[in-house]
């Protein structure tokens, strides 16, 4: 499976101190260097930079030279994403942004996001989801409805 992340399943996974869920998940997580920029950009937090700093090994950082002209609407990130995952074929993209998610699904692409982790996590036993999604909420600027937060726990037992 090739899956390909934007920046903000990242950033929220590593501030829980979650990010190993992806390994876990999914062995294999490719980003493009756009991405890894983002994360290591002096204004994130300062783990989400300390781990850009040291990318484990489970993730390919891949250039992207140029973004699809067709989705260039999207932020640096979003877009470098999707352009990456055209290339390679991805099976799933990780990304949170409503307009990022709704342009993935209109190119086909299935998707998931930080709630989709941490219920797909949560269903495997590797954590508590109601809790999980209550640090999410209370710790970080992740702000989301109680029928999504639902509705992620639901898809994820499909």
């Amino acid at each position: 499976m090739i899956v390909v992340s934007d920046t903000t399943p990242l950033r929220y996974l590593t501030l829980l101190g979650r990010i190993e869920l992806l390994r876990r998940l999914f062995g294999e997580v490719h980003c493009p260097d756009v991405v890894l920029r983002e994360c290591g950009h002096p204004n994130a937090p300062a783990v989400l930079r300390a781990w850009a700093d040291s990318v484990p090994e489970w993730v390919v950082v891949d250039e992207v030279r140029e973004i699809d002209t067709d989705l260039r609407f999207l932020d640096d990130g979003e877009a470098a994403a999707l352009t990456l995952g055209r290339r390679l074929g991805a099976d799933l993209l990780l990304i949170d942004e409503r307009d990022g998610r709704r342009c993935a699904h209109a190119l086909g692409f299935a998707v998931a996001g930080t709630l989709n982790i941490l219920a797909q996590a949560g269903r495997r036993g590797w954590l508590d989801y109601p809790v999980e999604v209550a640090r999410l909420r209370q710790e970080t600027n992740f702000r989301v409805t109680d029928a999504v937060v639902q509705a992620a726990w639901e898809d994820a037992s499909a």
